[in-house]
């Protein structure tokens, strides 16, 4: 539960610090970079590298959506960042069935999906109350 409350703040940060720096565009398009990295960096650090070869594979769809949304702002940007976001905290709770990473922390895959569900919640939110937002994301 802890690990959910810590993620929800996280993810408020991470709203904060984009907002703040007005990088919202290209913050949350590259965030979706570091998503599947991370799952990929833990099974490197306990020597798995098919293991993280096989995340990165998983990962492709969120690093090619980061890639591409990072340079290219469509009408529907906002939207279609927030649901990869919101995607791939689904991944986090069914990552344990799909792969076996002895690597990732026991905390990690809520709290990862929490701050997930708050950046992709806050997305989606946006894309719908600002009608400009499909635009820049700001």
């Amino acid at each position: 539960m802890i690990e959910a409350l810590i993620g929800a703040a996280a993810g408020v940060f991470t709203i904060l610090v984009a907002r703040l720096i007005r990088g919202e565009r290209w913050l949350y398009s590259l965030g979706l970079l570091t998503l599947p990295s991370l799952y990929a960096l833990f099974a490197l650090h306990v020597g798995e590298q098919s293991v993280s070869a096989r995340e990165m594979l998983y990962g492709i769809p969120f690093l090619v959506a980061g890639l591409l949304f990072a340079l290219v702002s469509i009408r529907q940007s906002a939207a279609i960042v927030g649901a990869f976001w919101v995607l791939h905290g689904v991944f986090d709770l069914v990552h344990s069935r799909l792969i076996t990473n002895p690597g990732v922390p026991d905390w990690y895959p809520v709290w990862c999906f929490s701050v997930d569900v708050v950046v992709g919640g806050y997305l989606l939110w946006l894309s719908r109350r600002v009608p400009d937002a499909n635009l820049r994301l700001a």
